[in-house]
């Protein structure tokens, strides 16, 4: 009886043993698997273009790895849309007709709706250039995935796909653009901001005649020359 007992014990440490060995078979496979659908979602983002989409796409992964790929597309979708912010205010058509003769004509001489869009749009792009600057560091990167609280493998994983995958190249080539936006569009801002000053300024000594500017005084003429100078230079 006693022998009974004990091969019937066996047996069900022998059964148990054989489920746990089949659930471990089947969450190892399934965790293959989804690393596979992962890679493939985040190798689909280098198709998109930074400077136009969008990466909020549909979280396709579940669990840690639903975690990695919500964090790297929630990245890219941040730095997207400052980026196109940025390339907005880069080829805004009101930044290039500043000092057009016929903002001279509408908003002259006093420039209120000027002065405060140059204040904005300097503001604004300067906010979105520092914080993009700041998402290309390393460190910011990785920052995004450590706030996550995950264990090591998925915080590599992450860090694999981000700073040697999807995002290294374009954030690379990002930052770099961004460097010589900033001289360029500040430098813009500067020159438009004083010759709109100069002529606020000196208000009772320029006319807007047949869509041209004429001065009644060579001493403001020769400053307003010197700064389309520099707009023109810049």
């Amino acid at each position: 009886m006693k022998k009974h007992k004990i091969l019937v014990v066996i047996g069900i440490v022998v059964a148990i043993i054989a489920v746990i060995v089949g659930l471990v078979g089947y969450f190892l496979v399934k965790d293959v698997k989804e690393e596979q659908v992962l890679r493939k979602e985040i190798s689909s983002l280098n198709k998109l273009d930074i400077t136009k989409d969008r990466y909020n796409t549909d979280i396709v992964t579940t669990g840690d790895y639903a975690v990695v790929e919500s964090t790297i597309k929630d990245y890219l979708d941040d730095y997207a849309t400052n980026l196109q912010g940025v390339l907005d205010i880069l080829n805004d058509e009101k930044l290039s007709n500043v000092l057009s003769a016929d903002n001279y004509k509408n908003d002259g001489p006093e420039f209120g709706q000027t002065k405060e869009y140059l204040e904005n749009t300097k503001k604004d792009f300067n906010e979105k250039l520092t914080k993009l600057t700041n998402m290309t560091d390393k460190n910011t990167i990785m920052d995004a995935i450590k706030s996550k609280k995950l264990n090591s493998y998925y915080v590599d994983l992450y860090k694999e796909l981000m700073l040697n995958g999807v995002a290294a190249k374009d954030l690379k080539e990002s930052k770099d653009d961004l460097t010589k936006a900033s001289d360029t569009i500040n430098g813009l801002l500067e020159v438009e901001t004083n010759v709109i000053n100069l002529l606020v300024d000196n208000k009772d000594k320029w006319s807007v005649e047949n869509d041209t500017i004429v001065f009644k005084d060579n001493d403001t003429l020769n400053k307003y020359n010197e700064l389309i100078m520099n707009y023109t230079n810049s």
